[in-house]
């Protein structure tokens, strides 16, 4: 599948309507959704039709939350504004690609490498004050 279709397809699906969020999601309550749980509590479930040609995933993060000195150092940043976005676009890349955490939280600055992003395609947007990448991999 190419970077193409895989943009149409976020074209379509990355939009705030297709989310769900608040205490109550979780995979119990959103079963098959692409799901993300933050800090606070609150998850994030993304309701699209499935296809067997690709992965979605969404990760989500408080926007304006203080970054960790570990994190910032793997980030290169203190600034959540630059910091959460990385973060949220290696782990939703990571999702979509059923990629081990460990494989991915020493990728320099936090930036997605050539070959990863040969295959996954991201879009971020905010939902009040949380900040959600949508990712599509293809399979």
């Amino acid at each position: 599948m190419s970077a193409t279709v895989r943009d149409e397809l976020l074209a379509q699906f990355a939009k705030i309507e297709h989310l769900e969020l608040g205490p109550h999601v979780n995979g119990e309550t959103f079963p098959g959704t692409a799901r993300s749980y933050l800090a606070d509590g609150r998850g994030v479930a993304w309701q699209i039709p499935q296809r067997d040609d690709v992965a979605f995933a969404i990760d989500a993060e408080i926007a304006d939350q203080p970054v960790s000195a570990m994190l910032g150092r793997r980030a290169r940043s203190m600034d959540p504004a630059v910091v959460w976005p990385l973060w949220t676009g290696c782990e939703a890349a990571a999702k979509a690609l059923d990629l081990p955490v460990l494989s991915w939280l020493n990728w320099p600055g936090l930036r997605l490498p050539a070959d990863i992003a040969d295959k996954v395609s991201l879009r971020w947007e905010t939902l009040d004050d949380i900040l959600v990448c949508y990712g599509v991999a293809t399979l």
